[in-house]
């Protein structure tokens, strides 16, 4: 399993590759990943070890099913299929597997696991960075040449338009079809990699100078990509993990010399994009490109004037950019109504509930939680960013990540031993 998972981190990226059609919609490559090791999982254990994990999540199992149950109803009384009600329940499914696997590995029953986990970050960066040179070379992309009008401009839009969007055409997906969006997921799995692997870094054995020199280089790497990729929601999900970390220290009145070097080291950064011209995009990116805002705000506005035509059984089509408000409560209101609003809304508070709890721990806990609460930032983010109103692939494998490792800490804390193996060393890596 091992090496399966590290498959899994290497294929969650590559969004853009389209398998073909089925009768719940397209098929990606890394949809087909998620299902097929969740899968495995639940094929090789038995239902015994996956009650943990069934007890542990209960309260967001329970609110899926309510939240699918409801959407699937509203969507036979509107006359439609209720396939977007099926793909839920079966990422649901899916959630289950991933969450027993991560199990497993934060209750040291697969240590070697845990060694793998730590290449997690690498695996995806190298991932990316091949898929990205053979996706430009397909589509005959001069990625240096618009990167460098990018910069003198100072204008984030020519690389959205001219690198991801151009990039995505030719492997699957219809080219009227290729939206440059699809980046913030790709970037999303960089993101979640760089978590876990941060937290294979602190459990089981001391990393070897070699894990070390990986996951350093990987983390380098991986900041890069999440500053290319221009997405607001996933920068804004990265930035919730320093901002942890300094809770952290400030809360427990610990300050140790690894966190001053990543403070030294995270400023040197930011000097350097200031200093390469990029720092400037970064920012403009923020508060000039005011198009994605406007569009925003008129997509709430519209869904706020036709919500008393569908307030109660639903019945608008919330899928496309143009149409969808981006924000999983209002969306889910206006596809099914106001009982699929009220299951969707207890599936957010759900979420939210144990991240609050979670950052109100970390003070007291080990620093391995600091990545785990971090991780749960990414699906906290997403629900009020992501369209259509759906929970995105990538964000089930995060919420599968976070449910294992906490319900391992919970529940077999008297038979093995969780806390970190060494502190002092990792004590202030992001």
């Amino acid at each position: 399993m091992k090496w399966l998972v590290l498959v899994l981190f290497a294929i969650l990226p590559l969004q853009w590759f389209a398998l073909g059609s089925s009768p719940l919609g397209q098929v990606r490559l890394h949809m087909a990943a998620i299902f097929a090791f969740a899968g495995i999982v639940l094929i090789r254990y038995r239902m015994r070890v996956h009650a943990p994990v069934l007890r542990g999540a209960r309260y967001f199992i329970l609110a899926i099913v309510y939240l699918a149950t409801t959407w699937g109803v509203m969507d036979l009384y509107n006359g439609k299929l209720p396939t977007g009600a099926v793909q839920m329940l079966l990422y649901l499914v899916a959630f289950v597997g991933i969450a027993t696997y991560f199990f497993r590995v934060a209750a040291a029953r697969d240590g070697a696991a845990v060694e793998a986990l730590r290449w997690a970050a690498a695996v995806a960066c190298a991932s990316v960075l091949i898929g990205f040179t053979i996706a430009m070379f397909v589509n005959g992309v001069n990625g240096v040449a618009v990167f460098g009008r990018t910069i003198a401009a100072a204008d984030p839009e020519i690389l959205q338009k001219e690198v991801f969007k151009s990039s995505f055409a030719g492997f699957g997906i219809a080219e009227d079809q290729v939206q440059g969006n699809l980046r913030h997921e790709i970037f999303g799995s960089v993101l979640f990699s760089m978590m876990v692997s941060t937290w294979a870094m602190r459990r089981g054995q001391r990393p070897t100078s070699v894990q070390r020199w990986v996951y350093s280089s990987a983390m380098v790497v991986g900041s890069v990509l999440l500053a290319l990729s221009l997405s607001r929601s996933i920068l804004i999900a990265a930035l919730a993990w320093p901002m942890l970390i300094f809770f952290r220290s400030v809360a427990s009145g610990r300050v140790s010399p690894g966190q001053v070097v990543a403070l030294v080291l995270g400023a040197a950064g930011l000097a350097s994009l200031s200093l390469s011209g990029f720092g400037t995009v970064l920012w403009n990116r923020f508060t000039q490109d005011t198009t994605g805002y406007d569009a925003r705000a008129g997509n709430y506005s519209g869904a706020f004037d036709i919500l008393p035509d569908y307030w109660l059984t639903g019945g608008f089509k919330t899928s496309g950019a143009h149409v969808s408000t981006h924000n999983f409560v209002l969306d889910s209101w206006l596809r099914g109504g106001i009982f699929v609003a009220l299951a969707a809304a207890a599936v957010v508070l759900t979420i939210l509930l144990l991240w609050t709890s979670l950052v109100a721990r970390l003070p007291k806990s080990p620093t391995w939680l600091v990545p785990v609460a971090a991780a749960l930032a990414l699906p906290v983010v997403r629900l009020g960013t992501s369209g259509g109103g759906h929970i995105p692939p990538v964000e089930w494998v995060a919420l599968g990540f976070v449910f294992g490792v906490l319900t391992a800490s919970a529940g077999a804390r008297p038979r093995v031993e969780l806390a970190e193996a060494h502190p002092a060393q990792h004590a202030g890596s992001p």
